[in-house]
């Protein structure tokens, strides 16, 4: 299998991406809980309980210059960014890369550079990066090895570190090293089973890894010391059947999810909770796949793709405050 995604995929034409960013559909609003209200624990429906194998269909990540990126893939597999024009600003319209994948995440090295992580509708691994920080970008690298679901996140010296899981709910993680063949260590695996998977770094440059396995149970895991060994898994409360984490301007992790009748829930790391953790509260609105990034003012920004593959993105109103509300983008994704 060669190195170039796109000697294995289907590419769309500019005709078919205009017709792409055309079809869109409304946001369904839910009347069970309101934004930012208490809500009980997501759950899952009997006759939806277990989740897609497939990972997110969009990612975000923040240039260098401090604009955020988002990263998406439609019911195709054609591949779109686009990029805020100013820092929490206004948006630029997408463009095409060249290629397929089904799934995709994204994070910034610590030079500024953003890099693409993916997965093909067959499990063939990608990844591309920008040659600049918020420049021109390489080509398409394969990884070694077959995901359905990836995540990146920053380790504290600065080295990415991918997760994924595989289709049989295998969970693998491998991080960037100046010594190893192409620039990564070898995949390392986790205890345990997961199919859907989120990475965020703590304040204190501790990465922790969140997860959805095939019932919709909610784990996490995280290091114990900056870049060093992992904690056992930890249970949520609730059901999701997607997830994505961001971290508040003051350092506390937050957490976002869907579960599979769309609801859409978040909580966020508490030193006064119990375990640490808020409890969930449910925004208005539905979704099936979710995705989060911190502005460069500390304000997070949530995006989301709802059944009919109508992108949506709202953004906290103060650093850590509460939420203003949803924003349709032009356009439709993978639901």
């Amino acid at each position: 299998m060669g190195t170039r995604i796109g000697r294995l995929t289907r590419l769309i034409g500019a005709s078919s991406l205009a017709v792409a960013l055309a079809t869109t559909t409304g946001l369904t609003l839910t009347s069970s809980a309101s934004a930012n209200t208490e809500a009980a624990a997501p759950t899952t429906n009997a006759r939806a309980a277990a989740v897609d194998i497939w990972g997110s269909s969009i990612g975000a990540a923040r240039n260098a210059d401090g604009r955020l990126e988002l990263f998406g893939v439609n019911s195709g597999d054609a591949i779109y960014h686009r990029a805020q024009t100013a820092i929490g600003g206004p948006w630029g319209g997408w463009a095409q890369f060249d290629g397929a994948l089904h799934a995709v995440a994204s994070e910034t090295n610590a030079d500024g550079r953003v890099e693409l992580f993916g997965v093909n509708s067959g499990g063939a691994i990608y990844h591309r990066w920008q040659t600049t920080p918020g420049g021109a970008w390489s080509g398409w690298v394969q990884f070694d090895g077959a995901l359905t679901s990836i995540a990146a996140a920053r380790n504290a010296d600065g080295r990415l570190e991918i997760f994924g899981a595989n289709s049989n709910g295998a969970i693998y993680h491998r991080s960037q090293s100046p010594t190893a063949p192409g620039g990564w260590s070898g995949w390392e695996q986790f205890d345990g089973s997961l199919n859907q998977v989120a990475a965020e770094t703590n304040a204190d440059g501790r990465v922790e890894l969140f997860g959805v396995n095939s019932g919709g149970a909610i784990y996490h895991r995280w290091q114990t010391t900056p870049g060093g060994a992992w904690s056992g898994w930890v249970q949520f409360d609730g059901a999701l059947s997607s997830i994505a984490a961001a971290r508040n301007a003051d350092g506390r992790l937050e957490i976002f999810g869907a579960n599979s009748n769309g609801a859409i829930y978040h909580r966020s790391q508490s030193p006064t909770a119990p375990g640490g953790w808020s409890g969930w509260e449910q925004f208005d609105g539905s979704l099936s796949q979710v995705a989060a990034e911190t502005n460069a003012n500390g304000r997070i920004e949530l995006f989301g793709v709802n059944s009919g593959g109508a992108i949506y993105h709202r953004v906290q109103g103060t650093p850590g405050g509460n939420w203003q509300g949803w924003q349709q983008f032009d356009g439709a994704l993978r639901p």
